[in-house]
């Protein structure tokens, strides 16, 4: 049972009548459930607490070495991250290490749900994306797991804590309306007529830049009709891996955009790279941006807009949302849903124009009949609207 100590409750974890871990907590029931998870593991696996006292970095190298081989380099390298390099030792002025030192020297049987939060909160604090935060979390769950697996600690405290939120803004979509998206490209078609092309490629298909570096000649082909099979992803700096989403798709291409791909693949071979530069090489961002006087020709978009270009433009033109999903290959319908919140501005003026029009022309007409009706915007500003009796202007 939890005992009193000041103003804290303190659990305790007897075996053979000798108080073997004890841990305190503000309320008595916390003490009393870390009692019960605690007998529970060493009835299971006969756990002995004093083996838990190992500092969390002589643990984490321990771990990292029986890891080599049994997962892929990407998970591997993440996990490594948790350990500081020697030259983040050496030069204080670099980037802190993922783990701070007072994390890597506890006892992993010391480490609890508040320094877990406790961590979280730091890295949300160096402006490090949720998601960047989650791997790390995911690497640090894993160590723990198998802490739990050798007998350091009778449970992972990670899964007792909740994932970080993203709480940053959140970047607004700008997707380019149709009559800008034209300008852009045959502006940027001027200063490179294959950027151009790749350029209304993106922004019709909705490809992602690193879909759009590692796509082949073979994942275009126009039998039983035009498509593009997206079935791997590259972005800079990175190994050619899944898509995003974890999986394939298949994107279906309409008829003007046949041609623009066919000039991208010809000469090349099955296993060449379908979407390159003017001069024949894999993309990259800088040399993009500079051949194409991105910063003023993209309107203050970004690339990745030009996938919003392409989701809202199908949208407009009444693809179902289901259809776009599938066709952005996201894993939700939320996600996709987000788009018709961006329709507006392009929808509203379109709808606008027609309303315009119309009212135009009804007023065109009525002047004829009313030529003196200057207010309706005849196009002789000296005439005078006729008395109607009213007093109007008297």
């Amino acid at each position: 049972m939890p005992v009193r100590r000041g103003d804290k409750w303190e659990g305790r974890l007897k075996v053979a009548g000798r108080v073997v871990a004890t841990r305190r907590f503000d309320l008595k029931r916390q003490a009393a459930d870390w009692e019960r998870k605690q007998r529970l593991a060493f009835d299971e696996r006969g756990y002995d607490p004093s083996a838990g006292k190992v500092a969390v970095e002589d643990a984490l190298m321990e771990w990292l070495e029986q890891r080599e081989g049994k997962v892929s380099q990407t998970t591997l390298d993440t996990d490594r991250y948790l350990l500081p390099t020697e030259a983040q030792l050496a030069d204080r002025s670099r980037r802190e290490p993922v783990l701070p030192l007072w994390f890597r020297k506890l006892h992993v049987v010391k480490v609890n749900a508040s320094a877990i939060d406790k961590w979280q909160d730091d890295l949300g604090k160096r402006d490090l994306a949720p998601t960047t935060v989650s791997r790390y979390r995911n690497s640090l769950s894993s160590f723990f797991s198998w802490c739990v697996s050798e007998g350091y600690i009778a449970h992972n405290p990670v899964a007792s804590t909740k994932p970080p939120k993203d709480r940053r803004a959140r970047e607004d979509m700008r997707p380019l309306p149709a009559p800008e998206f034209e300008e852009v490209v045959a502006e940027i078609t001027e200063l490179s007529p294959v950027y151009g092309d790749l350029v209304l490629v993106l922004g019709r298909t909705g490809l992602r830049w690193g879909e759009a570096r590692a796509m082949q000649v073979r994942d275009f082909a126009e039998v039983p009709m035009p498509l593009l099979h997206v079935v791997r992803n590259q972005p800079e700096g990175a190994d050619i891996k899944a898509p995003k989403s974890g999986k394939g798709r298949k994107l279906p291409i309409p008829d003007y955009l046949v041609p623009v791909i066919r000039g991208f693949a010809e000469g090349k071979a099955p296993t060449d790279l379908l979407f390159t530069s003017p001069q024949g090489g894999q993309l990259y961002r800088t040399s993009f941006v500079r051949a194409t006087s991105w910063e003023a020709t993209g309107r203050g978009r970004t690339r990745h807009d030009l996938r919003h270009t392409a989701a809202c433009e199908w949208l407009i033109q009444g693809v179902p949302l289901t259809t776009v999903q599938a066709w952005l290959g996201h894993g939700s319908i939320q996600i996709t849903a987000r788009y018709l919140h961006h329709l507006g501005d392009f929808a509203d003026r379109t709808a606008l124009d027609v309303l315009n029009s119309g009212a135009s022309k009804a007023l065109s007409e009525r002047a004829k009949k009313l030529p003196g009706l200057s207010r309706f915007g005849t196009t002789d500003p000296h005439r005078q609207a006729p008395d109607r009796g009213h007093g109007l202007g008297r």
